[in-house]
């Protein structure tokens, strides 16, 4: 019988969100930008000093890598792995807080309608694209229910987008990343951050009160009614 020893150890990533400070601030980091320490102990109501210890810990358990800009030094996700976990048990945790909630902030209905997932778009709008392009037969949920690119897909990336199939690397084109808030698949991989990208950089959304949510953008909301028929003004329905 097996004893393991060839198991991935998953208790010492464990072990690093166990603590909620640190948790905080990887749930910051979510949204694939770097931020100097000082905004992540205030963001994860920590001191400077024990925020300091909190990102060793981080830094030696592999949760996140430093930059260096000049003197300061910006913390950010080690990897898309990390953001999947961190995705990942959000979905699990949402509802079963082990503590009381606390008042709903404003930015949680921005959030559930359109957000970053580290480098890919989530939310509702998240969610729509990628049924959308799944109705186009541009993209395919397949049985072992992982998002596929069809080969219409990708010359509709190249054709509309101006992207290619990403080469080299360990990372999937495409991937089903379960959404925390809608407990749907919306695209995530290479292909889907390209798509994040190109909806950025073509100011079709834009981040809003310096957070993972996004707005969409007139011009945004004009490809999305000509691409696929989305209004986004239709996503944002109470629950």
């Amino acid at each position: 019988m097996s004893n393991g020893a060839h198991l991935p150890d998953i208790s010492r990533l464990a072990s690093l969100l166990s603590d909620p400070g640190r948790a905080r601030m990887l749930l910051l980091l979510l949204d694939g930008r770097s931020y100097p320490a000082s905004e992540l102990a205030r963001h994860a109501g920590l001191s400077a000093q024990s925020a300091s210890n909190h990102l060793a810990k981080l830094l030696q358990g592999g949760a996140v890598k430093v930059e260096q800009h000049g003197r300061h030094r910006y913390y950010l996700l080690a990897n898309a792995a990390i953001a999947q976990a961190l995705e990942a048990l959000s979905a699990a945790a949402h509802g079963h807080d082990l503590q009381r909630p606390r008042a709903a902030s404003p930015i949680s209905p921005l959030l559930r309608l359109a957000r970053t997932c580290y480098d890919h778009l989530a939310g509702r709008l998240g969610i729509a694209i990628a049924d959308a392009m799944q109705a186009d037969g541009l993209l395919l949920l397949n049985e072992e229910r992982q998002f596929e690119v069809t080969a219409s897909g990708r010359r509709w990336f190249a054709a509309a987008l101006g992207v290619t199939a990403p080469s080299g690397g360990k990372r999937p084109l495409a991937r089903a990343c379960l959404d925390w808030s809608e407990r749907r698949p919306h695209l995530a991989g290479a292909f889907g951050a390209a798509l994040c990208r190109e909806f950025q950089q073509r100011n079709w959304v834009e981040r809003r009160l310096d957070s993972r949510a996004l707005r969409v953008t007139p011009a945004g909301q004009a490809f999305l009614r000509e691409q696929w028929g989305i209004r986004p003004e239709t996503l944002t329905e109470s629950d």
